[in-house]
């Protein structure tokens, strides 16, 4: 309340014990405009956005979708390669760890997020010139060696690049991409988009690309050594053999060799009758990719049940739609042949159960075994690593490479992707080689490294939904089954337009973040809240004004907004409570401290002045 027209009680005058001086009416005004009786203080303070924090690669998922919903593409492209180098290419085979988290899946549907960074992408790749590339830095004099192209290593070579290191890049095979390009099927991920993207990094300048070198033959791990810093993520690049009798027959193909061969264009052939043999992602692109390069027919065998199955959920949709033909909690008990050829196989029923150390396991039914006819036999049932040129101290039980909690191996020598964790999606190697390559950086600067500082994560409770209306997700399109299946570059899943990616940016509720949306300045009863533009971080509280009413933070739709208590403002320079006449209790109101300092200062030396006065004069009368 203002102090200004009020009248002090005798008995709450000075002297009171316990009370300090009240200002002033004038000054009262002139600190507290609009009152000063506020017991908590709204303040922006954005939260982690739980898109951003479920994406291995940290991209700043909300602040692009924003810049797409208000048409500023450029921007948005730059805010992702900040973080990812190759939207074109995780825009299309991401397998979206953003939706799952997406807080608008509680509301009715989540985000269609790699759909718009497929649109981001796709964007960047018709630009004339590479944005980023003016923004690279001289190099530093020091070098990065990185073993492998594949996500992890492109994604170390263009953020140490970017740091200003000199990088040269170890691939095995005759082309860079690694398993985007040889287990990725075209229909999927264009060989063109990719090779755009490996040519964007390319042209940073100063990463040097050094095909057909296999490290462990052409360079050794102690040549890694003479660099300042090394990155390895060779991946997974070998199928699992099945340890079944008929295994070396004519028309057994490896399922990933088979994947390999095609993205790389050589010449593949596939029988009519086709059995695949596993239940995750590899077993579905390769089923998909037979069909297209002439199968008539094709069964996925799995171990697993219809509901266990680790296909992506629309993989699986349209495989089926494709003519993929399924026969689950099935094993393949042997491959028969004629000649040395491939004419049938035997097959029973099965489930997976875990064991007394709790891995799981086969577990072939006795007396279900039966024969089917099919000419080639494919196995997808996993994937494994040769790094027998990696020291034998530095790898696990399982062949995997062992790392620090940084992902150092040894010295200055980091790793990432499969290699590390085993398989996993393209954004996860993504996100390894940007943490090596900033983790690298440090050590190279003789920086400590530590653990990333905990975040708050915005949840689906804390957001006044009532502002954002029910609006249905915008799918992709897709392109029929029957045209899909007869060409195997041709791209299943199509682009958002320009309308399409707007739209579905507009379902973005900003989850924690300030989205310029003016409901704080607008609903403010004292015109509190100033703004120079409508845009996060543009907005701030005049204190001297604010009553603390808080209608700001309850109308905030994203909880970007909080209420915080005064009591928590201790910093000299912010606020001083006081106790006077008008506020008997600590951190009923409260203002700047140097002008309330300096009125009690002066009133408690008036005070005390008048009070040595009396005495003095006693002392005088006697």
């Amino acid at each position: 309340m203002s102090v200004k027209g009020t009248k002090i009680p005798v008995e709450l005058r000075l002297p009171l014990a316990g009370v300090t001086p009240a200002p002033t009416e004038q000054a009262g005004q002139e600190l507290f405009p609009t009152g000063n009786f506020r017991f908590f203080r709204p303040v922006y303070r954005d939260k982690m956005p739980p898109c951003n924090h479920a994406c291995p690669t940290g991209e700043n998922i909300q602040r692009y979708l924003d810049y797409v919903k208000h048409e500023r593409f450029f921007d948005g492209y730059m805010t992702i390669i900040d973080d990812n180098p190759m939207p074109a290419v995780t825009g299309r085979v991401c397998y979206h760890p953003c939706e799952g988290a997406c807080n608008r899946k509680d509301h009715d549907e989540p985000i269609g997020i790699r759909n718009v960074e497929r649109f981001l992408g796709d964007f960047g790749l018709e630009l004339a010139d590479n944005p980023i590339k003016d923004t690279v830095p001289p190099v530093n004099g020091k070098r990065v060696a990185v073993v492998g192209s594949g996500p992890g290593g492109l994604a170390c070579a263009y953020h140490a690049r970017r740091l200003g290191y000199r990088v040269t890049v170890f691939e095995a095979l005759s082309k860079a991409g690694g398993m985007m390009r040889g287990g990725i099927p075209h229909w999927h991920l264009p060989e063109d988009v990719l090779n755009k993207e490996v040519a964007k990094i390319e042209d940073l300048g100063d990463i040097e690309m050094k095909y057909n070198t296999r490290v462990g033959e052409d360079v050794s791990w102690d040549d890694l050594k003479d660099f300042d810093a090394a990155f390895i993520s060779v991946g997974q690049d070998v199928g699992r053999k099945l340890p079944i009798e008929g295994n070396d027959l004519r028309g057994v193909v490896g399922g990933l060799e088979f994947l390999r061969e095609a993205g790389f264009n050589r010449p593949v052939k596939v029988g009519k009758k086709v059995l695949v043999i596993g239940g995750g992602n590899t077993a579905s692109d390769t089923a998909r990719s037979a069909l297209r390069l002439g199968a008539e027919e094709v069964t996925i065998v799995s171990l697993e049940a219809p509901d266990e199955l680790l296909i992506v959920p629309e993989d699986l949709e349209q495989a089926k739609e494709e003519g993929v033909q399924f026969k689950t909690n099935t094993a393949c008990a042997r491959i028969l042949g004629n000649d040395g050829v491939v004419n049938g196989a035997v097959l029973c029923k099965a489930r997976l159960e875990k064991d007394e150390g709790g891995n799981v396991a086969p577990q072939m039914e006795e007396g279900t075994e039966y024969e089917v006819d099919c000419d080639t036999v494919m196995i997808s049932i996993g994937q494994v690593q040769h790094l027998d040129w990696v020291p034998e101290g530095l790898r696990d039980e399982r062949g995997l490479i062992r790392t620090d909690p940084y992902g150092r191996i040894d010295g200055n020598i980091f790793a990432g992707g499969d290699i590390i964790r085993g398989p996993a999606m393209v954004v996860d190697a993504l996100g390894d080689g940007k943490r090596a390559a900033n983790n690298i950086d440090k050590v190279l600067n003789g920086l400590e490294l530590v653990p990333e500082s905990p975040v708050e994560v915005m949840p689906y409770e804390r957001l006044n939904t009532a502002y954002f209306r029910h609006a249905p997700r915008i799918e992709a399109p897709v392109l029929p089954p029957k045209e899909r299946v007869t060409d195997q570059k041709m791209e299943v899943t199509l682009a958002y337009d320009q309308e399409q990616a707007v739209g579905e940016s507009d379902r973005c509720m900003s989850c924690g973040v300030c989205n310029g949306c003016d409901n704080c300045y607008i609903v403010c009863p004292d015109v509190s809240v100033v703004r120079d533009q409508r845009e996060n971080g543009h907005y701030s509280i005049r204190t001297k004004y604010c009553k603390g009413c808080l209608v700001c933070v309850q109308e905030c739709p994203t909880g970007c907004l909080e209420k915080v208590p005064e009591l928590d403002f201790d910093e000299e320079g912010d606020v001083t409570r006081m106790e006077t006449a008008f506020s008997v209790f600590d951190g009923s109101h409260a203002t700047q401290s140097v002008p309330i300092a300096k009125m009690h200062e002066e009133a408690i030396a008036e005070y005390d002045a008048s009070r040595r006065a009396k005495v003095d004069a006693g002392k005088g009368e006697k």
